[in-house]
C-alpha cells in the first residue's frame, strides 16, 4: 500500500482491499453505500482539512470511516479536529497512518462491534428508525437474542411478552413484522461471523440455528438479494443493514420517510 505526504487526503478502501485509492466519489449520496466499502481519511493538519471534515460528515450512510493519524511528533498540528473526530462517528482510529497496512484495515473493518446488538440499535437510532426508548429497548432484545431463538415464538417467550404483543408495539412504531425484524438479526449475527471466521458456510449455520448451509444461504438472498459468498468478499456490517432498510422501505414495511442522514 502506497503512503502518502500529501495533505488532504481522502482515500477509498473496497474490495479485493489491497490498496488504498485517492478518491472522494464515495461520498456522493447513493441509495445504498457499495458493498463493503470503506472510507479512509488520513488526518495531518487541521488548518488545511476543515473542508474535508464537512465532507465526512456528510458522507454516504452505512459507508465506515476509518481515521489514520501523523506520527506522535506530529499529532499537534492536528488537534483541533481530531477532538472533533467522535462527530464523525469513526469505525476506529489508527496511530501512525503511514504503519496501516492493507491487512490491518482489512481486520479492523470485519472487526465485530464489542456489542452487535448496542452497535445497530445505535446506528438504526442515528437513522431515524428508532425514535423511542421502549422500541429501542425491544429490537436490542431481538439482536442479542437472536442467535439463540429461531423462531417468534421463542423469541417471544425470552422477551417474557407474546408475539402478538411484540407484533403490535412494532405496529404502532411503524417498524417492520417482528418476523422481519429477527431474520435479518439472525443473518446479521451470520455475516459477522462469516468474514471473521474461515470455517465452512454450512458449520457457521449450524452453529447458529439453521439446519444447514443452504437454508441460510436462501433465506439470505431472500432477505437480503445476497449471498454468503459475498458478505465474505465485502467487509463490515454497516451496508448490510443499508441493504436491509432500502428493501424494507421498497416492500413497504419501512416508511422511507424516516431514513434520515445519520450524523
Amino acid at each position: 500500500m502506497p503512503a502518502t505526504t500529501d495533505a488532504g487526503e481522502i482515500f477509498a478502501f473496497a474490495p479485493p482491499y489491497d490498496r488504498l485509492e485517492r478518491r472522494t466519489d464515495l461520498l456522493d449520496a447513493h441509495p445504498t453505500p457499495r458493498p463493503g466499502s470503506a472510507v479512509v481519511w488520513r488526518l495531518v493538519d487541521a488548518a488545511r482539512q476543515e473542508h474535508e471534515f464537512d465532507l465526512l460528515r456528510r458522507r454516504t450512510c452505512g459507508l465506515p470511516l476509518i481515521v489514520l493519524l501523523p506520527p506522535p511528533q506530529e499529532i499537534l498540528d492536528t488537534l483541533p479536529l481530531l477532538n472533533a473526530v467522535p462527530m464523525l462517528q469513526p469505525k476506529g482510529v489508527l496511530p501512525d497512518g503511514r504503519l496501516a497496512t492493507a491487512d490491518r484495515l482489512r481486520l479492523l473493518l470485519a472487526a465485530p462491534p464489542h456489542s452487535l446488538a448496542s452497535a445497530v440499535t445505535a446506528y438504526l437510532g442515528r437513522r431515524g428508525v428508532l425514535t423511542d426508548a421502549a422500541t429501542r429497548t425491544e429490537i436490542h432484545r431481538i439482536f442479542e437474542l437472536a442467535p439463540e431463538a429461531p423462531s417468534i415464538s421463542k423469541l417471544a417467550r425470552r422477551m417474557y411478552t407474546s408475539r402478538r404483543t411484540l407484533g403490535r408495539h412494532l405496529s404502532l412504531a411503524g417498524l417492520p413484522v417482528p418476523s422481519h425484524w429477527l431474520q435479518f438479526a439472525r443473518l446479521l449475527h451470520v455475516a459477522i461471523q462469516l468474514q471473521n471466521d474461515s470455517k465452512a458456510i454450512f458449520r457457521i449455520a449450524t452453529r447458529l440455528g439453521y439446519p444447514d448451509g443452504f437454508t441460510m444461504s436462501n433465506q439470505m438472498n431472500r432477505v437480503l438479494g445476497i449471498r454468503p459468498t459475498v458478505v465474505r468478499q465485502h467487509l463490515g456490517w454497516e451496508w448490510i443493514v443499508e441493504t436491509w432498510l432500502i428493501r424494507e422501505a421498497r416492500s413497504g414495511q419501512l416508511d422511507r420517510r424516516r431514513l434520515r442522514e445519520w450524523l
